[in-house]
């Protein structure tokens, strides 16, 4: 029979036209979508939080470099 509905047609609800002019499901294109989004803020929260890790270890490095250079800078007065 010619009428009947196979089981791979989709409901046009679930179809979205491209720029191409192809069919494409509507699921794919929000998944897709969605992964860029997320790998998108994925790369932004890796980037923040080395950013943040590399200015703790500069702030860090600082430090150690001014408390050794105040500590041998009075090493230094005590000797003379």
């Amino acid at each position: 029979m010619p009428n009947e509905r196979k089981g791979t047609d989709q409901p046009a609800s679930t179809r979205h036209r491209q720029g191409n002019g192809k069919l494409r499901n509507i699921w794919s294109e929000i998944r897709t979508r969605l992964r860029q989004l997320l790998d998108g803020g994925l790369r932004r929260c890796l980037r923040t939080i080395a950013r943040t890790a590399g200015y703790g270890i500069l702030r860090g490095a600082s430090g150690t470099v001014g408390a050794s250079g105040t500590a041998w800078i009075i090493w230094w007065i005590q000797q003379r």
